[in-house]
C-alpha cells in the first residue's frame, strides 16, 4: 500500500510540473498509515497540515459521516500504563474526524469509543487504554473537503471522580444543580445497573448520593440534551448487587422529571448515565418536591335528593406526571378504597348533610384532602285530584279544583298553574296561578281553587281541555316530577240557552 500512497504523490508531483505557476505543497510526513507519527511522550502537541495531505485505498471510513475521507494523516501511541488517553484538536471550529484502531494495517479495529464523528467544535476523542497496547489514529477531513493546519494534543486524563457506585459524589443540600460531567471519563464498571427502561444504555455514568435529614419527595431531572438525552436514575440499596430502582426519567425537550418519595437518614443514589457530548449541554439537578395539592368539586343544585347518582370530581396539582390515587369518603360511612379514577358517584339512602373528602396520594407518597359539603334534602309534592265540571254552557262560571299532596316537608308558596288547550293543537294558554304553604302531612292535602267562565270558543269547540301543574319555590325542586301535571278529562262545552220571546 506504500506503493499506491506514493503513486498519488507522484501524480500530485507530475500536475504540479503539468500546471505551471501553481506551486503544489508536499504531503506531511505522517501522510501515509505506514509513516505514522509516534506519540511516545506524554502530553505531546504538534502541528500538521491537512490541506497537502492525501488519502490511500485503504484507508478506514468507520468513523466519517460522509462514508469517505478526503485528507488523512496518522499517528500511533503504544501505552505504557492503563488509563484514559485523550486524543484531539484545539484550534478549528469545526474540526476533522478523528478515529482510533488496534491492529495492523488491512485488519485495523475501531476502539470503543474511538470516533469523535467531526462534531462541531473541539471534539477530542478519549479512550481508554492498556499498558502494551498500540493504537493508531487518523485524522480526515470533514466531509472529505478541504483540510487545513491543525493544532493536536495527546494526554493523560483522569476518570470521573465519582465514575464509580463507591465513589459517588455527595449532594450534601437541595436544591442541587450541576453541568453534566464530562461522560468522556466515565465508563460502567462491572455489575453496574442500567436503567433500560429509560433508555440507559449509554456505557457512560457518574453516581451522586443523598441522605436526606428528614422524609421528603424529591424531583430529579437532567435538563437539556436534545430530544433523546441523558438518563437518570434513583436507587436504594448500599452496595450494586443490592441496588433496587426506584425509578428513572430520561432529558427530552420537556425536561421530564422523576419523583420519588425518600425517608429520613437513609441514603439514595443517583446515577446519571449519557454520551460524551450533546448539542444542548445538559445540567443535572434535584430538588425538592412541591406540595401535592387536590381540588375537590361536585355540579349541580345546592339541595340533592335521595333519589339521584351525585357526581363528584378531583383535579390534582403538583402531581409532576406522577400517577395519583384517590380515596373517598361520602360522610354516610361509605367509602372506596385509593384508585386513578378521578370522578365518583354515589347516592345517599336517607336526607341529610354530609361531609365528602378525597385524600390523594402521588406515587412518592406525597398527600392531599379537600372536601365539599353536600345538603341532601328530597322535595317531592303531587296532583292528588284534578276536579273539573263534566259539561257547561257558554257564560257559565264552574270551578276548578287541584288538590296537592306532600308527605316531607313544609313547603311555602308552592304554585299551582292551570292551563287550557287552545285549538285542535292543545297549545296551552296559562288561565291563572295560585300560591299557597303546602303543609307535609300522610293524608291531608290542599285545595287550590279556580273559578273558569267557558267562552263561545269552547262551544265552537266542543269542549274545554285543563291542564294543571304543580311547582315549588327555589332553591327546592321536585325529586319526583311525574306527579306534577296532570291533564283533566274534556269538559263538554254547549252555547248558551236560548230563552223565547213573548210579543
Amino acid at each position: 500500500m506504500l506503493v499506491l500512497r506514493s503513486l498519488a504523490v507522484a501524480a500530485a508531483l507530475a500536475l504540479g510540473v503539468l500546471t505551471p505557476g501553481i506551486a503544489q505543497a508536499a504531503p506531511p510526513a505522517n501522510d501515509d498509515f505506514g509513516a505514522s507519527t509516534p506519540v511516545t511522550t506524554l502530553p505531546f502537541t504538534t502541528q500538521v497540515d491537512l490541506a497537502a495531505a492525501t488519502v490511500a485505498p485503504d484507508d478506514p471510513h468507520e468513523c466519517t459521516s460522509a462514508g469517505s475521507n478526503g485528507h488523512t494523516v496518522w499517528f500511533h501511541h503504544t501505552a505504557t500504563e492503563d488509563g484514559l488517553l485523550r486524543f484531539g484538536t484545539t484550534n478549528k471550529p469545526s474540526p476533522p474526524h478523528i478515529a482510533a484502531f488496534t491492529g495492523d494495517r488491512g485488519n485495523l479495529r475501531k476502539v470503543e469509543n474511538g470516533c469523535n464523528w467531526g462534531a462541531p467544535g473541539p471534539s477530542p476523542i478519549t479512550i481508554q487504554v492498556t499498558a502494551g497496547q498500540t493504537y493508531h489514529f487518523m485524522l480526515s477531513t470533514w466531509n472529505g473537503g478541504a483540510g487545513s493546519a491543525e493544532d493536536v494534543t495527546v494526554q493523560r486524563v483522569q476518570r470521573l471522580a465519582n465514575d464509580d457506585f463507591a465513589n459517588a459524589q455527595p449532594i450534601t443540600s437541595l436544591p442541587f444543580s450541576m453541568p453534566y460531567p464530562d461522560f468522556a471519563l466515565a465508563s460502567h464498571e462491572p455489575g453496574e445497573p442500567s436503567a433500560t427502561e429509560c433508555n440507559g444504555t449509554y456505557k457512560r455514568s457518574a453516581w451522586y448520593s443523598y441522605t436526606p435529614t428528614r422524609s421528603q419527595s424529591v424531583v430529579a431531572r437532567v435538563k437539556g440534551g436534545g430530544a433523546n438525552g441523558p438518563s437518570l436514575a434513583v436507587y436504594e440499596g448500599a452496595s450494586l448487587p443490592e441496588l433496587r430502582s426506584l425509578g428513572c426519567t430520561q432529558a427530552a425537550y420537556n425536561d421530564p422529571s422523576k419523583t420519588v418519595g425518600l425517608v429520613a437518614g437513609k441514603t439514595y443514589y443517583v446515577q446519571v448515565e449519557g454520551l460524551d457530548y450533546y448539542a444542548l449541554p445538559p445540567t443535572v439537578e434535584l430538588a425538592e418536591a412541591p406540595p401535592l395539592s387536590t381540588d375537590l368539586y361536585t355540579y349541580g343544585r345546592d339541595e340533592r335528593s335521595i333519589f339521584e347518582d351525585i357526581s363528584f370530581s378531583v383535579y390534582h396539582n403538583g402531581n409532576l406526571n406522577e400517577q395519583v390515587t384517590t380515596a373517598w369518603d361520602f360522610g354516610d360511612g361509605t367509602t372506596t378504597p385509593p384508585s386513578t379514577e378521578t370522578n365518583a358517584t354515589h347516592r345517599y339512602a336517607k336526607d341529610g348533610t354530609y361531609t365528602v373528602s378525597a385524600r390523594a396520594t402521588s406515587a412518592d407518597g406525597r398527600t392531599a384532602t379537600d372536601s365539599v359539603t353536600v345538603v341532601v334534602k328530597t322535595h317531592d309534592v303531587g296532583i292528588t285530584k284534578f276536579s273539573v265540571p263534566s259539561s257547561a254552557q257558554v257564560g257559565q262560571q264552574k270551578e276548578i279544583t287541584v288538590k296537592v299532596g306532600n308527605t316531607r316537608y313544609l313547603e311555602k308558596n308552592t304554585s299551582v298553574k292551570l292551563y287550557k288547550a287552545k285549538g285542535a293543537n292543545l297549545d296551552w294558554v296559562l288561565v291563572g296561578v295560585l300560591e299557597r304553604d303546602v303543609a307535609a302531612h300522610p293524608t291531608d292535602t290542599v285545595r287550590f281553587k279556580f273559578t273558569y267562565t267557558f267562552t263561545n270558543e269552547d262551544a265552537a269547540l266542543g269542549k274545554a281541555t285543563f291542564r294543571a301543574d304543580v311547582s315549588l319555590q327555589a332553591p327546592a325542586w321536585d325529586a319526583l316530577p311525574m306527579d306534577n301535571s296532570v291533564i283533566a278529562v274534556a269538559t263538554t262545552v254547549r252555547p248558551a240557552a236560548v230563552t223565547a220571546t213573548v210579543d
